[in-house]
């Protein structure tokens, strides 16, 4: 078998952002999710003294799923007739059963006996398990707003917004009184010129321009393609070259919108002959 070619190409599934510094280099920040385990839970006999020699003990039973629990499992719980109790850690003793744990507590106050909602794992971090230091990553959606203080008709949700002098475009997602909210499709806009409507025919003028839309022009050969560099579970810094010696500077970007925006992956495929 022989390699033709090696393709990266776009993974569909897009990863979420918290945040991007204004830096030199940029340092992106990615949001922790929680996995709720199990919608509902009951605490049975609690016995035990909570302390590393005798922790706190006991079944808990009628849950809705164990699936991703196992021995050493910290968990928590929102009280409802029953609680996990104030202070301390509960994790799981053993996985009893496939709607059913052991619990152990140490510190804290005691648990009560009685029915607890949404049994969680800790928060992890969003960054893809696979991704490595030099893989390049696409941002496709830099979470972009316009405001202006007036408009000659109203612009449209859906509808293709554009700007000729700069040659951004973009696509509306959401219309306010005075301000636009897009993604952006191409290049950055800018308040010295018109932006027009493709469907509604609406033109503005921006007052202002929120939204690190630089991304789409700053990185590799100028587009919107960067190399990747871990610095920590949840945060990572963009370079434009792939020894990761040029980082890209956004400390002259616009503002990040929070919790906005997306970024990609690219999967490696490779075209082979028999």
């Amino acid at each position: 078998m022989t390699v033709i070619r090696t393709d990266l190409i776009p993974n569909i599934y897009a990863n979420p952002i918290s945040n991007i510094s204004k830096a030199n280099t940029a340092i992106v920040t990615v949001p922790t999710v929680a996995k709720v385990v199990s919608t509902t839970g009951t605490i049975g006999t609690v016995t035990g003294s909570g302390n590393t020699s005798a922790p706190w003990t006991a079944a808990l039973s009628l849950m809705s799923a164990v699936t991703g629990l196992q021995s050493g499992s910290i968990i928590t719980a929102t009280a409802n007739t029953g609680s996990f109790a104030t202070g301390g850690v509960v994790s799981v003793k053993e996985v009893t059963g496939n709607k059913s744990i052991t619990i152990n507590k140490i510190g804290g106050n005691v648990p009560t006996a009685g029915i607890v909602l949404n049994i969680t794992l800790p928060a992890v971090s969003t960054l893809p398990t696979f991704i490595q230091d030099g893989d390049a990553i696409l941002f496709t959606n830099p979470g972009n707003k316009i405001t202006f203080s007036s408009s000659t008709g109203t612009f449209e949700a859906g509808e293709t917004i554009s700007q000729p002098t700069s040659l951004a475009t973009g696509v509306v997602t959401n219309v306010l009184p005075t301000s636009v909210e897009y993604i952006a499709t191409a290049n950055v806009f800018n308040t010295s010129n018109v932006v027009t409507g493709g469907s509604s025919g609406a033109t503005t003028t921006p007052t202002a321009v929120t939204g690190m839309n630089q991304l789409l022009v700053s990185g590799i050969t100028n587009n919107n393609q960067y190399y990747y560099k871990n610095l920590t579970p949840t945060t990572f810094e963009l370079y434009i070259d792939e020894a990761l010696t040029i980082g890209a500077n956004s400390s002259t970007f616009t503002t990040y919108t929070a919790n906005a925006g997306q970024y990609t992956t690219f999967d490696t495929v490779e075209i082979t002959t028999p």
